[in-house]
């Protein structure tokens, strides 16, 4: 077996059990706590899930590197995948050892916030709270689905192409020094964002809907790389730009489930968060084959491009789209802003496939 073909197996068995570790842990515990505080566990989990390519990146760049900078064939690879696996069982075992369900009581829990009285209007609205639980084709034909899962799949997509060719973009640049400083800031970044979205949309969900919160980041997002159409090659604008993506990837990973969760119910969120997973990955790849063959019609005959001009139209292509994710954010957040205005939803006017 060749060194590519032993790769790409390798990646695609470890993306399948990083979804499984991703996955399971996730939607156990979202279902073990009130959800009123859905953003803070989400925020948490998904801040978790950020750190492992934040302490392996720099673990990889001090331990394993070894010349890397100026020889990519100078690097110790099979004892970083030694140590991914050894760690991978270590977790999997903890995981089968410690997660389990555990239900909580609604009365107990608002009563150990509030004192509770015949008349108390808190505890009234928080034993009563609707849930509705939809999946299948009735999930497919709901505008809001469509407006929070295309939002996810542009934004999250175009995101995994820039972490992906991080490498990449440095070495164009002549910033190649820089690349452990700029893999392990970026999921900070995101552990960072993840943590503030999860806390601050629990904070001021009553006046202000999630879908804004998201809305917020996606603007800057739109906004910064809009700037690296002109500026991607500073050493400044391109760390910012490193920020920026990884706080807006923070934020829709966590984010997004959030509202999955809360829009139709925790009965059915594995299936329905697993398939925008699935739209994410496409979109990851849509977005990678694009870049790939952009910077391919600039390379020379030694396969290289250097210069801000070798990735000019990629970063148009992905201002463009983070734009018009930012729209269906826009849409997203009217209808929900409609729905509680009026107190309900329409359910004509839900419907897009009628």
């Amino acid at each position: 077996m060749d060194y590519f073909s032993f790769n790409s197996i390798s990646f695609s068995y470890s993306g399948f059990g990083a979804t499984f570790f991703y996955m399971t842990p996730l939607a156990i515990n979202m279902g073990n706590y009130h959800p009123k505080h859905r953003g803070k566990v989400v925020g948490v989990m998904d801040a978790s899930f950020s750190a492992g390519p934040a302490i392996f990146a720099a673990i990889y760049g001090t331990m394993f590197v070894k010349g890397h900078v100026t020889d990519e064939e100078n690097q110790d690879l099979r004892g970083f995948y030694l140590l991914n696996i050894i760690c991978s069982v270590a977790v999997g075992a903890l995981a089968l050892i410690f997660i389990k369900r555990i239900t909580y009581d609604v009365d107990m829990e608002v009563t150990r916030i509030v004192n509770w009285d015949e008349s108390s209007p808190i505890l009234s609205n928080s034993e009563h709270i609707v849930q509705r639980e939809i999946t299948g084709l009735k999930l497919l034909k709901r505008f809001d689905f469509h407006y929070l899962s295309w939002a996810c799949f542009v934004c999250a997509g175009l995101q995994i192409m820039f972490q992906n060719n991080l490498g990449t973009y440095l070495k164009s640049y002549g910033l190649e020094s820089y690349t452990t400083l700029f893999t392990t800031l970026n999921p900070i970044a995101a552990i960072a964002s993840k943590f503030v979205a999860g806390f601050l949309s629990d904070a001021i969900i009553h006046w202000v809907p999630r879908s804004a919160v998201l809305l917020s980041f996606n603007l800057v997002q739109t906004v910064d790389l809009i700037v690296c159409v002109f500026f991607a090659n500073s050493l400044t604008i391109f760390l910012i730009t490193d920020i920026v993506i990884g706080f807006a990837n923070g934020a829709v990973w966590c984010l997004t489930p959030t509202m999955i969760s809360e829009f139709y119910g925790m009965n059915n969120f594995s299936r329905n968060w697993g398939f925008i997973m699935l739209g994410n990955a496409v979109g990851g790849l849509v977005f990678q084959e694009t870049f790939g063959v952009l910077y391919d019609l600039n390379t020379t005959t030694s396969n290289q491009c250097y210069g801000r001009h070798c990735f000019t139209w990629s970063f148009i292509i992905i201002a463009v789209s983070s734009f018009c994710a930012s729209i269906l954010n826009i849409g997203l957040l009217q209808k929900k802003m409609d729905e509680k205005k009026y107190g309900r939803e329409c359910p004509r006017a839900e419907l897009c496939c009628l």
